[in-house]
Order: C-alpha cells, then sequence, then structure tokens
C-alpha cells in the first residue's frame, strides 16, 4: 500500500446476492400482477391496487441500502439510492467505541444471523453498538464474517472480543 492511503472497509448490502434476487422477485412479482389492472372486473382492480401498493413498498425498501464505511478514524453509515447515490449519511467517532464483536442471534425461520459491531460499554453493560455487517450462521458466513472482524479490527486499532460460544 503506498504511503498516505489510508486503509477503509465497507460493508455494502448491494453487494450481497439477497439484494438482488429481492429486486428480481419484486420485478416479477409486478409483471406477473399486470392481469388485475388489465381485468374488466371491478374486483380485480381493487386487489391489483393492493398488490401494486405493496410491490411499491418492497421496492421503495429495495431502492434504499444501506452500507458502512470505515476508514479507522470514523464510521459512516450511509443509505443510497440504488447503491449509488448517497442520499443520507450518520458518522461517529470509532473513538467512542472499546471493541468489535461477533455476536450469534437465533432466528425464527432459517439460519441464524452472525452481527459484526463496535461495541461500547459502562460496568459491563452494553451501553452503545453499531452494527457493522450481517452474515447467516453458516460455515462460510461465520468465517467471512471473522475475516470482516479480524479487518475492522485491524483497521480500528479496537480488539476484536469474540465469545466462543456463541460462533
Amino acid at each position: 500500500m503506498e504511503a498516505g492511503l489510508k486503509p477503509t472497509l465497507v460493508s455494502r448490502a448491494v453487494a450481497k446476492p439477497g439484494w438482488w434476487i429481492f429486486g428480481a422477485a419484486m420485478f416479477a412479482a409486478a409483471w406477473w400482477g399486470q392481469p388485475l389492472v388489465d381485468s374488466a372486473h371491478f374486483e380485480n382492480h381493487f386487489f391489483g391496487v393492493f398488490w401494486y401498493s405493496m410491490i411499491v413498498l418492497g421496492l421503495m425498501f429495495w431502492a434504499l441500502p444501506s452500507e458502512q464505511f470505515t476508514d479507522g478514524s470514523i464510521l459512516e453509515r450511509r443509505t443510497m439510492l440504488l447503491g449509488l447515490l448517497p442520499l443520507w449519511r450518520k458518522r461517529e467517532a470509532i473513538s467512542g467505541f472499546e471493541r468489535v464483536e461477533l455476536t450469534q442471534e437465533p432466528n425464527v425461520f432459517g439460519k441464524d444471523s452472525v452481527w459484526l459491531s463496535l461495541i461500547s460499554s459502562e460496568d459491563g453493560e452494553t451501553t452503545r453498538r453499531f452494527v457493522f455487517a450481517y452474515f447467516p450462521a453458516s460455515q462460510r458466513g461465520i468465517a467471512k464474517a471473522q475475516q470482516m472482524a479480524g479487518d475492522l479490527s485491524q483497521i480500528s486499532g479496537l480488539p476484536f472480543a469474540q465469545a466462543a460460544s456463541e460462533v
């Protein structure tokens, strides 16, 4: 790495296959609902309005993914329009956190989730948490989470604390 360049770490929702699959499913659902609008029956128009309002709501969430960024001194969460144009930013200093932590959380459906967070605590109680990324709790997901946690720890200078029983 050249002198003067700071290492950075970015976690982007648009880099995950699930974001692309959800978008494709929303567009397929919109195409599939066309007969509701083109129908001559009034009842179908009512269901068509409901169908397309739900699709629009889903596309609004899909079109505004978030990404997290750090250069070792600041943490930044950005809400992006289609992953390209930043619309909203929230910045926090890394100095306000004490450690990098992986936490596994059980899900009701599907695999558990592994959350990569920066933690600030007081008297053993967590007072602030900045979630940097999440992964499915598969072998590959846990390996990616541990790799990113190590990178985040190295870039931020914060220790990586991981409870062996959780992950």
